[in-house]
């Protein structure tokens, strides 16, 4: 604790703010004098920790940086607080220190975290907390990204809201979509809150994402879909799993990755998207469709990503094929397919949610939003239905619910 005399009182630093010190001081020198004082490290309580805070200047801008001192006894805190202004000055420059009391050091020394060790650490963790392997892929290739553009050996602290402003920037210059900037940026917001929680900077930094118009789901219409089972160069196994696709909606691993019980498709929550347990009747040609599926993979002798990927790829080539070179359907279009023809055929939004394994029924809402006279175009036989009908005189739009039909109603039109 630092104590100021002034030709009033004895003044104590501790909890002091400027303004108090303003007002006791009548001497503008003084006052600048203990303004720098003030940016000396002081002592911080959080959740009953303690913290050296130290404050500085620069241009006027207030600058903060906490380190903490690992204990809850306000006399050892003290003693730390000595042990932090030594190097106060250095730590105002920039350089990140290491103490005694942090277990990484027998004696207080320069520490070089760069935000390369950082997200080594991170990655580690997470790779024992459980996180799914495809997850912490997903994670590894977003900070790499992060990483080429403002520098692996980059100072953790250095991470700031006008770094991470500029690395859009950059992505946005180099054409990447606002999707995939925006799936960097959850990863980054992600890791920095994690090196928050362990007291590797004082602060998480503001992440804006990247603004886009919004957009309805992308399905593919009856005749398109038609074109492409009738592709002679077309392999049965690609056929047979993009029809199973559009009949179920399954996510592209999920019949691969899951159980077959009888007629019923059953996904533990360690494989699903949401974690939680996902259970899919199928009907008999939708069975059969799996099981063949599950036969092509063996016949393929590789993994379910590579299989997965496989398929994806080959009907990007046969959409280009139909739909010109720069179509923009690929493999998850399937899945949209059979939440927007579930919908038409049992107007329950309830029942489509459960079917696609959302979390919420706000994410399958959004299939209740087409318009008719699209809908009547691209799914002539599902809307010219006697259900359809009903709602068409009724004047019904598709924000309200009907009663479900059967899980087993097979999707054939």
């Amino acid at each position: 604790m630092f104590t100021y005399l002034t030709n009033q009182s004895p003044y104590t630093d501790e909890s002091t703010r400027e303004g108090s010190i303003a007002n006791i001081c009548d001497n503008t020198s003084l006052y600048g004098t203990l303004r720098k004082e003030l940016a000396m490290a002081k002592l911080k309580s959080r959740r009953g920790v303690w913290y050296a805070r130290v404050l500085w200047y620069n241009n006027k801008l207030k600058k903060e940086k906490q380190v903490p001192l690992r204990t809850k006894s306000k006399v050892t805190a003290r003693e730390r607080l000595a042990e932090v202004n030594k190097v106060e000055s250095d730590i105002k420059a920039g350089i990140d220190f290491t103490f005694p009391w942090l277990g990484e050091s027998s004696s207080t020394s320069v520490k070089r975290f760069t935000l390369n060790d950082a997200v080594a650490l991170w990655l580690s963790s997470r790779k024992s907390g459980g996180i799914r392997q495809s997850t912490i892929k997903r994670n590894r290739y977003s900070m790499k990204s992060l990483m080429s553009i403002i520098g692996y050996k980059r100072p953790l602290t250095g991470v700031t809201t006008i770094i991470i402003d500029t690395y859009k920037n950059v992505c946005i210059d180099k054409g990447m979509t606002p999707d995939g900037i925006n799936i960097n940026l959850r990863s980054l917001k992600t890791f920095l809150r994690w090196c928050y929680r362990r007291d590797f900077i004082s602060k998480v930094p503001h992440i804006d994402m990247v603004s886009k118009p919004k957009s309805m789901p992308l399905y593919i219409p009856n005749r398109i879909f038609a074109d492409l089972i009738r592709l002679e160069w077309l392999g049965d196994c690609y056929k047979t799993a993009f029809s199973f696709y559009r009949a179920t909606g399954c996510r592209a691993s999920e019949p691969f990755i899951g159980e077959l019980d009888g007629n019923w498709l059953l996904i533990s929550s360690d494989k699903t998207k949401q974690r939680t347990d996902k259970e899919l009747r199928l009907n008999n040609e939708n069975l059969r469709l799996c099981i063949t599926m599950r036969k092509h993979l063996e016949v393929f002798n590789g993994t379910v990503e590579s299989w997965t990927q496989n398929l994806s790829k080959t009907f990007l080539k046969a959409m280009r094929e139909i739909d010109g070179e720069d179509t923009k359907y690929h493999l998850h279009c399937l899945r949209h397919t059979f939440a927007v023809r579930r919908y038409l055929q049992t107007k329950d939004i309830y029942l489509v949610k459960q079917e696609m394994g959302h979390a919420s029924v706000t994410t399958t809402e959004v299939y209740a939003r087409f318009s008719l006279r699209r809908l009547e175009m691209d799914f002539p036989i599902l809307v010219e239905s006697p259900n359809m009908s009903e709602i068409r005189k009724s004047g019904h739009d598709f924000s309200g619910h009907m009663t479900s039909i059967s899980v087993d109603t097979a999707v054939t039109s």
